[in-house]
């Protein structure tokens, strides 16, 4: 074997080896769904998947903004790439303002302005909306809050 075919050989697999080595992140599967209050579509409300289980403290929090329709789609990694697979509770807080770039803290589920919920739905530690993203799919959530 020429000096140039060991050269490109090895080339190809480094470049193989290094293409299929992941970066231990779990990957993010298709989730999203629709949040309603009182029958109607909550706009721009700030929509976060909290972790449970072993990944309850260093897990990603998945995020999303309703849009006007109240539907959304979660990001984790990039932009609507979905959840990882899991257990959540999850927090909605509806700033008053209806800014679609309101100031929210992740993880205390607090806002930058008045909540439209009143808080009810803004902190993970009582929570009672519990989802489950799976591989098996669909991850469409509707959540009706009263």
């Amino acid at each position: 074997m020429s000096s140039w075919t060991g050269l490109a050989a090895l080339s190809g697999l480094t470049v193989l080896v290094l293409g299929c080595s992941g970066d231990g992140r779990a990957p993010a599967l298709k989730a999203g769904g629709k949040v309603v209050y009182q029958g109607k579509p909550a706009n721009g409300a700030l929509v976060v998947f909290h972790p449970q289980g072993k990944d309850r403290e260093n897990g990603p929090k998945p995020v999303a903004t309703t849009a006007d329709d109240g539907s959304f789609q979660l990001t984790t990694y990039n932009e609507n790439d979905g959840a990882p697979a899991g257990d959540y509770l999850a927090t909605i807080v509806w700033n008053q303002s209806g800014s679609k770039t309101p100031k929210f803290s992740i993880s205390e589920g607090g806002s930058g302005g008045a909540d439209k919920l009143g808080g009810k739905y803004g902190n993970p530690k009582g929570s009672t909306l519990k989802f489950a993203v799976t591989s098996q799919g669909p991850n469409d959530f509707a959540i009706d809050l009263k």
